[in-house]
């Protein structure tokens, strides 16, 4: 149970790649100083990534047991450091940004073939007899590190951020959202098309598991519920829960990038721990530790990352800007352009 609800759960980064490319449109429907907007967002990705990369090296080291070595460590630097590959893959996307097509027909023109691209590489990757050599690195080992086999997802968010007006249109189809939800999710844990996949087993684990083609259909449907449910959940939760979705989004980099320091040092704690709180209970029993891990590690992450972003002297650090010159809504990556009022 627990594997499927890991895979299904790999709509998570899908989505903040959408929501980032989404919310970058928007702020940003123009690029008039290019130089200027990609200097920013290395300043908001990789200067960050040099600091957590180091410290999670250390962490990894030292508590995950791998060699320092450089023959031992050299992959885990490669791809990215763990988690952190988010920011070497977001540069890529936002300098393709600088050219992508801004107007009606030129952005939805980009979204298709943003998409038929992904998927077929995605498809590719799994399909073709790969074998060793450059195939092997860049499909294999390292795609999930490299932005045209993510293309898609960016181009969704950017349609949408540059078109919003277009949202409102699909709410006349929103009855159909549940039961392709629900099928998409089936197909997913389906493991199609690996029944006739030549490259499988560990190559859609872990990361490689983002990679799925048949996670783009889930991530896609989802997004769409998430959007046809957020009015009723806003006015559900009223301005106690607005006033929280606004900072945890603000600071959704920042949790992503500290969470597993908790996981690190709570996930060995909780699986020697007594009942009812031991993750080596059977289900469903071990669903109450699960819950809290999660709810914690989240809570971990969302504290810390508020309170580097108090100061500009550590706001860099979760890509932000000090609070007091962050007024407006704004993507994870984001920050507002030269001039704007």
């Amino acid at each position: 149970m627990y594997s499927d609800l890991g895979l299904l759960a790999r709509v998570s980064v899908p989505l903040f790649v959408i929501i980032s490319g989404l919310l970058l449109a928007h702020q940003y429907p123009r690029v008039e100083y290019p130089l200027q907007f990609w200097r920013r967002r290395l300043r908001r990705t990789l200067l960050p990534w040099l600091l957590w990369a180091a410290l999670f090296f250390a962490l990894t080291v030292t508590v995950g047991g791998m060699s320092p070595a450089p023959a031992q460590s050299w992959g885990w630097w490669t791809g990215g450091a763990g988690h952190l590959f988010f920011l070497i893959l977001m540069p890529q996307l936002y300098l393709l940004y600088v050219i992508w097509p801004k107007g009606g027909r030129g952005s939805t023109v980009a979204l298709l073939a943003a998409l038929a691209l992904q998927v077929a590489l995605q498809l590719a990757r799994v399909w073709l007899p790969i074998h060793g050599g450059w195939g092997k690195i860049l499909f294999l080992e390292y795609g999930f590190e490299e932005a045209p086999f993510w293309i898609g997802y960016f181009a969704i968010g950017v349609c949408l951020g540059l078109h919003a007006d277009r949202l409102p249109r699909l709410g006349r189809s929103s009855w159909m959202a549940g039961p392709l939800t629900i099928g998409a999710a089936v197909l997913l844990l389906a493991g199609l098309p690996g029944r006739i996949a030549t490259n499988w087993g560990p190559w859609v684990g872990g990361t490689g598991a983002f990679l799925r083609p048949s996670l783009v259909l889930l991530t896609g449907l989802i997004l769409y519920d998430i959007w046809a449910a957020a009015p009723a959940l806003s006015r559900l939760g009223g301005p106690t829960a607005r006033r929280a979705v606004h900072s945890l989004s603000r600071n959704s980099l920042g949790v992503y990038i500290i969470h597993p320091i908790w996981l690190l040092g709570a996930g060995p704690l909780l699986e020697v721990a007594p009942r009812p709180l031991s993750l080596q209970e059977a289900l469903p029993w071990s669903l109450l530790p699960v819950a809290l891990l999660t709810a914690s590690a989240t809570a971990f992450g969302w504290g810390a990352a508020s309170a580097l972003s108090r100061s500009r002297f550590t706001a860099w650090s979760v890509g932000r800007a000090p609070r007091s010159a962050d007024l407006v809504p704004s993507d994870p990556l984001a920050d507002r352009p030269p001039g704007h009022k």
